[in-house]
């Protein structure tokens, strides 16, 4: 209970604010009456003393020095009943209460200590007893989630219904992992609040224990309370508990603590079932590229897990190694070994160990960001060959890089990295009909598929038969320059490629060539 409610809710109503009114949040644990004349032996940190005054000290300098000796005790305040044995508090004990911050309150006489203490220590006993009880509804209501959550989004939403706010779980960098209300509830809100989390320095120390952390956005200031979710002394996540404008309480305290070891059990639940998929074949990286993969939110939280999401970009890549099927003991040891040099390099570069094992093929994900080049740089052999897919991203964009790499397995070359784009327009060329309709669905589809599709084909094909010159093919088109080049930015966006560079206006006018005898 604090200073200002019982000012508000008990007879101490009747009392007079005379120093310290900048700090009636202090929480009163308890109350004493006191009057001895070593008063500061008596008191305890939280506790408010009430006193007749009696053996207040009538020197200025003891006087002084026992509202110091009063405040270094940690008293939420000091009641003094007027004006029996004093008419106030001594001056110099005011000024030098204000000074340290120490609450006195001067209540008459007339209003008994008893009635005092009665009534705060009622709501005390009585707010601990709501609070255990609440404790008791969050503990099952927790337990429960424990057990029956699919997701952190599940654990944050059982915690928001029994305190009535938002609740959010982001790892460390600020990337959301599960969330109790859906962004459209506080548009703008949450991204400012990630970017902020992402580009400040959280002390990830100082969130073992619950901590308020205040945020500057353009808005103004805000404040949650955090804890971190720990598995074995490592911080995996971190809850958030968006106090909406009200303070921090004992119950919002423990809520946090035992969402986050409720957090910690299904995390450390989600890494055994992902290590249990390693066991069984790498599964879940197989269902990914293999386009079997169910997205539901289970299923999706445990891809995050392994350091998957569906809104960053990826390459597939393939290993394959100069192994005859099936393979030999010795060809399983270096398979084996592969894979560990694999993994150790992918945490190494901070990539998540995303990897699938079919027969002499080692398939992984890796992250858009890192070169392929330099991963072959660091581990490649002369006995392996290596792919790189195109960039994707997505459930189905994973679906498409396991596409890609498959295509060039007959043109791998041990002991060389070999990209998408290095090797399928040559196979194209050679007559090879799946890198053929390839080549039409990267160059041409795109095209096709977009509002006013039909003129940007035809733009296309004008600037390849007229080899690329802007003011033929304006002409051909009987279109303005201006807006010729308005459409050749439009594709050349579409694309992702420049018409600047003449290895790519080839590869298109071979495109539109094909695409051209595929629809006659």
């Amino acid at each position: 209970m604090k200073l200002d409610t019982a000012i508000r809710e008990t007879v101490l109503s009747q009392a007079k604010i005379v120093a310290g009114g900048q700090n009636l949040d202090r929480v009163i644990a308890w109350v004493h009456m006191v009057d001895h004349p070593d008063i500061a032996q008596w008191v305890k940190p939280g506790e408010l003393l009430l006193t007749t005054g009696y053996n207040w000290p009538a020197d200025n300098a003891a006087s002084r020095n026992l509202v110091r000796q009063l405040a270094s005790a940690g008293l939420s305040g000091v009641v003094m009943a007027v004006p029996q044995f004093r008419d106030h508090f001594p001056p110099e004990a005011v000024e030098e209460a204000q000074h340290v911050g120490l609450p006195m309150l001067e209540l008459p006489w007339d209003v008994p200590f008893s009635q005092v203490t009665h009534q705060i220590l009622a709501k005390i006993i009585n707010f601990q007893a709501c609070v255990i009880e609440r404790s008791e509804q969050l503990h099952r209501a927790l337990t429960n989630a424990a057990v029956s959550a699919d997701s952190l989004s599940d654990i944050a939403s059982t915690l928001d219904a029994l305190l009535g706010s938002a609740v959010r779980f982001t790892d460390t960098s600020g990337r959301l992992l599960g969330s109790s209300r859906h962004e459209h509830e506080t548009p703008g809100l949450e991204r400012q609040f990630i970017q902020t989390l992402a580009a400040a320095a959280i002390d990830i120390e100082a969130l073992r224990r619950p901590t308020l952390v205040p945020f500057q956005l353009p808005d103004g200031k805000f404040y949650r309370l955090s804890v971190a979710v720990q598995l074995q002394d490592t911080v995996v996540a971190i809850l958030w508990l968006d106090l909406e404008g009200r303070e921090a309480d004992e119950l919002d305290l423990r809520a946090l603590e035992h969402a986050s070891i409720v957090a910690a059990l299904h995390l450390m639940h989600q890494r055994q079932l992902t290590q249990q998929e390693d066991r069984l074949g790498h599964a879940l990286v197989a269902g990914l590229l293999d386009g079997e993969f169910s997205p539901s939110a289970s299923a999706l939280e445990r891809a995050r897990v392994r350091g998957w999401s569906e809104t960053s970009r990826y390459r597939v890549c393939l290993v394959l190694l100069d192994e005859p099927i099936p393979l030999t003991t010795h060809g399983l040891e270096l398979r084996e070994r592969w894979v560990e040099k694999l993994k150790r390099h992918l945490r190494l570069t901070g990539n998540p160990e995303l990897i699938a094992i079919w027969l002499n093929q080692i398939k992984f994900i890796l992250s858009a960001e890192f070169s392929a080049e330099t991963l072959w740089r660091a581990i490649g052999d002369k006995r392996c060959a290596m792919a790189a897919s195109r960039i994707h991203s997505g459930i189905e964009g994973m679906t498409q890089g396991s596409k890609d790499v498959d295509a060039l397995l007959s043109s791998l070359k041990p002991g060389r990295l070999h990209g998408f784009d290095e090797i399928l327009f040559p196979r194209a060329l050679l007559g090879d009909a799946d890198a053929r309709q390839m080549l039409i669905d990267r160059l041409i589809r795109p095209l096709a598929c977009r509002p006013r599709g039909e003129s940007l084909l035809e733009t296309v094909g004008v600037l390849a038969d007229e080899g690329f010159q802007l003011a033929h093919a304006a002409r051909a088109l009987g279109i303005h320059i201006s807006t010729m080049r308005y459409r050749l930015e439009q594709i050349e966006r579409i694309l992702g490629f420049s018409f600047e560079d003449p290895r790519m206006r080839f590869e298109v006018q071979v495109a539109i060539s094909l695409y051209r005898l595929q629809q006659d």
